[in-house]
């Protein structure tokens, strides 16, 4: 079996994207890979954040590795490879005008920490890095911005460097990208609409995953509601025509753990 070095999954908010991004990083961390479990901690210079805590805590009750990546730190590290000097970095980092310009252009946050995520698995050939990303828009943005640079600039470092991310992230051996979606009739077509957005910047392949889907109920004896949710799922998928990748059935799991064990059969055919 072969796996991929970058996972990526990204989604509107609410879908369950950080949850089975643990539950998929655990999956690799069961077959003996080094896996990190990857998140952006901030996204303005200096901003401070604790909205990932939960998740870092879930991540060392499954014995999962976790990579938080801080912008500052992200920023440094990649101007101070460009420069050959981390002194320097520092001080450029810190100025005034690098702050407005970081903060200000659409998406460079987003291209640093893409260089950082390349960089980490240069690095380590044996690492592979399983990204939570932010929202679908956010992630939009992200392709958006990498594309946009390299065609801005002809030539030089950032070219390479947006020149190496594009062919990373259009390589189906290298990456993954997972969209979850809900089966309700909005997310299915925010699903479709940014498909076709991010196809337009570039032929990525995307896996297409419905979460709390009642896809493995329909042979049981259903109360009620959970039939009428059945019954609205089908038609809005129906109607939406789209093409699910992976349905994730929908659980009553308490805590991380049992979601997880529930998860890791459906984690087993995203590999």
């Amino acid at each position: 079996m072969s796996f991929k070095r970058l996972y990526i999954f990204t989604g509107k908010g609410g879908v369950g994207k950080t949850t089975l991004s643990l539950a998929f990083t655990k999956t690799l961390k069961n077959k003996n890979k080094k896996v990190k479990l990857t998140y952006f901690k901030t996204s303005k210079l200096e901003e401070q954040t604790i909205q990932y805590q939960e998740v870092s805590d879930k991540a060392k009750q499954l014995g999962v590795e976790t990579l938080g990546l801080d912008l500052m730190d992200s920023a440094e590290a990649y101007i101070g490879k460009k420069l050959g000097s981390k002194t320097i970095a520092h001080w450029v980092v810190k100025t005034p005008f690098f702050k407005s310009l970081i903060n200000m252009i659409p998406g460079f946050n987003y291209l640093i920490f893409m260089g950082q995520v390349l960089e980490f698995l240069k690095a380590d050939p044996d690492l592979i890095l399983v990204l939570d990303s932010p929202s679908s828009g956010h992630a939009l943005t992200m392709f958006e911005a990498t594309k946009n640079f390299n065609q801005i600039f002809q030539k030089g470092s950032l070219y390479d460097d947006t020149t190496e991310m594009l062919n990373m992230l259009k390589s189906p051996e290298f990456v993954q990208l997972n969209l979850v979606t809900l089966p309700a009739p909005l997310p299915l077509q925010e699903s479709q609409d940014f498909i076709k957005q991010v196809k337009a910047i570039e032929n990525f392949e995307i896996k297409l995953i419905c979460n709390y889907s009642f896809q493995n109920f329909k042979e049981l004896e259903l109360p009620n509601s959970l039939q009428t949710k059945l019954k609205n799922e089908l038609e809005a998928l129906a109607k939406n025509e789209v093409q699910i990748d992976q349905f994730i059935p929908f659980s009553l799991a308490l805590n991380v753990d049992d979601l997880t064990k529930e998860l890791l059969p459906s984690m087993e055919s995203l590999v």
